[in-house]
């Protein structure tokens, strides 16, 4: 039984953008998309670890879900790893023979990389050429089957009853808590360690900056003691600077850390400069992870530590009331597929409110389960026939062969109800769904909807905008 439903959000059209902010955004995509200067190059992926997969459906995760950790991971998504005995910057791995098979190389797959000083390549004794990370060899691990495991240790445990990469039935409890009494995680050899994207190790900041992710700037950036991004100003001393940006106030007695080093104003207010630009906050960014500075003044761009890699002909469109939004190059809304208990917290229509949880993208895929009616108003968001996993994007083939964007899990989506750059007349549609399936454990609670992660209670598909 299908019994479909909309809920209309009021206000969810976009603001007009500027020609300033719209050239500023097109400059940072097209700065991104140069795969050449990428944080993470054709092949090399971004995974958020643990629970931050999504594959728990209750309450709390559905409300929540933290990113403390996010690893460089191969084109399926399996977390890199280095090796304390490898010598950074020697050239070559110490992990051969018996080591080798549990700890296999993470080899060069494509060709025409150039090392850019992060990412370079190593020669193996046998002659393959395996990836390296700051000068130290990569590796995955033979018993790591799903995303976000790290030595051998799935999530997907801690989640639904599932089928895991291995075939394996795991976790349960009370709509996707777990069993309680699971085995306990086997730790990681003290001599491995994960590749971590973020959080970002070696950089040194003075007290009252942090380096935080900030997913609204598509970037990690540098934060105030509030958690407020920071902007970097790459104009001119003799340029004015109106009143919305404030500077980043240094202390009396500061001193010069790593690439942090301070002015004084005319005013006698020190200020702290990164690389040397002066380093300011917008007032309009009034929550931590607000990044709406962004294309406001074309002389100011946020303080980068590193930038997520955009595929061309992706944008980041800004709205009123749902915060940022991933858009196509010329600013129809991007959505996602998704499924959700509906006891399982609320919010769907608040900006942010229903946090991606990859592991249920992946089990929806491209496959958006709805009728011939629908599928005729939504249409996949290609890729190009030669499109590579990179950083948070990945590629699914499609029946026709085509290539479809894949973004945190979710296959990217358009609306034929949107009529121009800005609407999101898409938003929060959702049917709720209940089918029992062959392939469900015997013991699974009816009602349920499989479509990988079982759902009980009262389960629903949605289109939902997609989020930086």
């Amino acid at each position: 039984m299908k019994i479909s439903s909309k809920l209309l959000v009021a206000g969810v059209s976009l603001i007009a953008v500027a020609l300033a902010q719209g050239s500023a955004e097109a400059a940072r995509a097209k700065k991104s998309d140069d795969t050449s200067a990428a944080w993470t190059p054709p092949g090399i992926t971004l995974q958020p670890l643990g629970k931050a997969q999504g594959y728990d459906l209750g309450k709390q995760t559905a409300a929540f879900l933290g990113r403390d950790e996010i690893v460089f991971a191969n084109a399926k998504g399996m977390t890199l790893y280095t090796y304390e005995m490898d010598v950074a910057g020697s050239g070559k791995s110490t992990c051969v023979a018996e080591c080798a098979e549990k700890w296999r190389p993470f080899l060069v797959q494509q060709a025409g990389f150039k090392p850019n000083g992060t990412w370079t390549v190593i020669s193996r004794d046998d002659g393959a050429k395996q990836w390296a990370l700051a000068g130290k060899p990569l590796y995955t691990f033979v018993n790591d089957v799903d995303p976000g495991s790290v030595h051998g240790n799935s999530p997907a445990k801690t989640g639904s009853r599932r089928i895991d990469g291995a075939g394996r039935v795991v976790g349960g409890g009370n709509r996707g808590g777990g069993v309680r009494g699971a085995a306990p995680d086997v730790p990681l050899p003290k001599e491995w360690k994960t590749a971590n994207a973020f959080p970002i190790a070696g950089i040194e900041t003075p007290s009252g900056i942090q380096v935080r992710e900030v997913p609204d700037a598509t970037a990690v950036v540098l934060v105030n003691h509030e958690g407020r991004t920071l902007y970097a100003f790459g104009g001119k001393a003799k340029d004015k600077i109106d009143g919305s940006w404030n500077p980043a106030p240094a202390p009396q007695f500061a001193k010069k850390i790593g690439d942090f080093n301070f002015v004084t104003r005319a005013d006698g207010i020190k200020q702290w400069t990164y690389k040397g630009q002066a380093l300011y906050t917008y007032e309009y960014d009034t929550a931590s992870g607000d990044a709406y500075g962004i294309g406001r003044d074309a002389k100011f761009d946020i303080a980068a530590v590193t930038r997520y890699y955009m595929p061309a002909g992706v944008s980041v469109a800004h709205t009123q009331g749902q915060g940022k939004v991933l858009a196509t190059a010329e600013g129809m809304t991007l959505y996602r597929r998704d499924g959700h208990i509906l006891q399982s917290g609320g919010g769907r229509s608040l900006r942010r409110g229903n946090p991606p949880r990859p592991a249920v993208g992946r089990d929806i895929g491209i496959d958006p389960r709805c009728s011939a009616e629908c599928l005729v108003s939504w249409k996949p968001f290609l890729a190009p026939a030669d499109a590579q996993p990179q950083g948070f994007w990945d590629v699914a083939t499609r029946a026709d062969g085509q290539k479809q964007w894949i973004y945190q899990g979710y296959a990217m989506w358009t609306y034929g109800g949107d009529r121009k750059p800005g609407d999101m007349n898409g938003n929060d549609d959702f049917q709720y769904a209940f089918a029992g399936q062959a392939n469900m454990a015997s013991d699974a609670p009816m009602p349920t909807y499989d479509f990988g992660t079982w759902m009980d209670g009262a389960p629903a598909m949605y289109w939902i905008i997609a989020t930086p």
